[in-house]
């Protein structure tokens, strides 16, 4: 008998080991070999750790059969019916789990008991009952951080009252934390809910405690800040499509555009396998055809501008955009005096950023600078924390040739957004203007290594070299720009006129006919090659470049 004990605790030791390694299969083994020992046969603890590593495999049917077998040996086994409890509680069976929890609690009285119990309750919306087991504790239990939690949410108490005590008891409860930093969230009580999802955060990778420190930061302006919560957020959970939405909004905020195309379009997927006609979509259509206009992408943004509903309340929006993607100098004048009444007549709708927008492109296409300022500088009273007016008003100042206003903007945005690539380009196009070349090229080299995939600041930067007879130094920027962004004629000109500086004028002049080839309207391109083929004394090529010259200059002077 005794070798027979002995076989049986050799058994369940080996069972520990194995549990402990997660081989849950042999674990059991192990216990049913300590159940064949003579006096185990009838061990309610050895079938009780078999009904757990049951659980632990989900084959929650066969766990519930062991458990029953405890208790048909000791019918108040506490471990055993809470696990029960548990199980019926995790498959929804709650009026089983019910039933359960209330056998244990008639015989055992713990804190976790009642928690689970409480916790049972609440999915049955039995709240009149989980008032008067509540009203029944003791301080210490009424005080317990787990049952505060649970009580909170029933609406029979202060929510925020038993949130807050909740996590005075226990700071590592995360569920609470998160909750009564909603709770402040929703009141705008931002000092307050800013550090409890960043706690959240400390102990559990909360997907929606990123999300909701995103809005903050955005909101406060920290648009870095903003974006990198969004990111850590889509990180956790790939299907919200509220953040992908707002991860948008602040890549326009800094000027991102193609990083915004990207987070936008992903939000519509998301949205569109939720709900394939989910209204949301009309916001989401009118964002992205929003981005592609500010890409020159007129075709796509009236694509998507086209599928807003008419009943949405973007359509009156879609239809101002779209009226103004489809501007040209025979209606600017008209379209100017419409978008001033409106923003004139109608003061809600003047902080409208379309509307800002489209009137802000009419005063740039006519010039009128000191309109289009005014129009910016209110915006940025409206939205203070707006790279995008900022930016706007900056390019508008530059225009106006009104360079120390524009720099007086520009270290104000450096000031905001000191990581915002944008700011040093618009750094880089006050200095250069200016002349001063080595301050626009400093800024520059802050832009590129700031956003390595820019490929107009590497252009820019090989401008400013080729200007100032660094031909070597800008065909390199030429070829990472080219290599980013194949598409712009002028990347090809400017690299030829580089290689030309050089005096390597086969490749000048293989560059000018690839950005001729792209943009045949452009005379310049035309006069490039002509003067290139001189140099090289092709004089069947020069006078092939010279007739098409003429016979431009010709349909200009007509149309004029």
């Amino acid at each position: 008998m005794d070798l027979d004990n002995e076989n049986s605790i050799d058994y369940i030791k080996k069972s520990f080991e194995l549990k402990n390694s997660k081989l849950y299969k042999e674990a059991i083994e192990m216990l049913y070999k300590a159940l064949e020992c003579e006096e185990g046969r009838q061990n309610a603890e050895i079938i009780s750790q078999i009904g757990d590593l049951y659980a632990l495999l989900k084959n929650y049917e066969r766990a519930i059969e062991e458990y029953e077998k405890v208790l048909d040996i000791d019918k108040n086994h506490a471990h055993s019916l809470d696990k029960m409890s548990k199980i019926y509680f995790l498959v929804e069976k709650y009026d089983k789990a019910l039933e359960i929890s209330e056998r244990l609690l008639k015989t055992t009285h713990n804190e976790d008991y009642f928690t689970s119990h409480l916790q049972i309750l609440f999915k049955l919306k039995y709240f009149d009952k989980m008032k008067n087991l509540y009203d029944s504790f003791d301080e210490n239990l009424k005080n317990n951080a787990q049952i505060l939690y649970i009580m909170s949410k029933t609406g029979l108490f202060p929510q925020k009252e038993f949130l807050k005590k909740a996590v005075e008891r226990d700071n590592n409860l995360s569920a609470a934390c998160f909750e009564l930093a909603l709770k402040y969230y929703e009141e705008e009580d931002y000092n307050n809910s800013k550090p409890l999802f960043k706690h959240v955060i400390e102990l559990e990778k909360n997907s929606l405690a990123y999300f909701y420190l995103g809005l903050i930061e955005h909101y406060e302006g920290h648009f870095f800040e903003a974006i990198d919560n969004y990111l850590e957020c889509i990180k956790l959970d790939k299907t919200n499509d509220k953040c992908c939405f707002e991860l948008a909004k602040a890549y326009i905020d800094v000027n991102w555009l193609e990083e915004a195309q990207i987070a936008i379009k992903s939000s519509i997927g998301i949205l569109k396998l939720k709900d394939e006609f989910s209204p949301k979509l009309d916001e989401h259509h009118f964002l992205l055809a929003w981005i592609l206009s500010k890409q020159d992408d007129k075709k796509g943004a009236i694509l998507y501008l086209d599928l807003i509903n008419k009943d949405s309340k973007m359509y009156p929006n879609a239809q101002i955009l779209k009226n103004t993607l489809n501007l040209n100098a025979d209606n600017y004048i008209k379209a100017k005096e419409i978008l001033e009444n409106y923003y004139k007549n109608n003061p809600d709708d003047a902080k409208n950023p379309i509307l800002i927008e489209s009137l802000g492109k009419i005063y740039k296409q006519l010039k009128l600078y000191k309109d289009a300022q005014k129009l910016y500088e209110a915006a940025l009273e409206t939205f203070p924390g707006s790279v995008f007016y900022s930016v706007e008003l900056i390019d508008i100042l530059i225009d106006d040739k009104n360079y120390d206003k524009a720099l007086e903007y520009a270290k104000k945005l450096e000031h905001s957004a000191p990581k915002c690539p944008s700011t040093y380009n618009s750094f880089a196009r006050i200095y250069y203007r200016l002349k001063n070349y080595d301050a626009a090229i400093e800024n520059l080299k802050i832009l590129n290594e700031m956003d390595i995939n820019n490929a107009e600041g590497f252009y820019f930067l090989g401008l400013i070299q080729n200007d100032t007879c660094q031909p070597e130094a800008a065909l390199e920027n030429f070829k990472i720009a080219l290599t980013l962004n194949p598409m712009p004629a002028k990347y090809y000109a400017q690299t030829a006129r580089a290689y030309e500086t050089m005096g390597d004028l086969e490749n000048a002049m293989l560059y000018i006919k690839e950005a001729i080839e792209i943009a045949p309207e452009e005379i310049n391109y035309k006069s490039q090659a002509k003067n290139l083929a001189q140099k090289m004394n092709d004089k069947e090529k020069a006078d092939f470049y010279n007739s098409q010259i003429i016979r431009m200059e010709q349909v200009l002077k007509q149309r004029d």
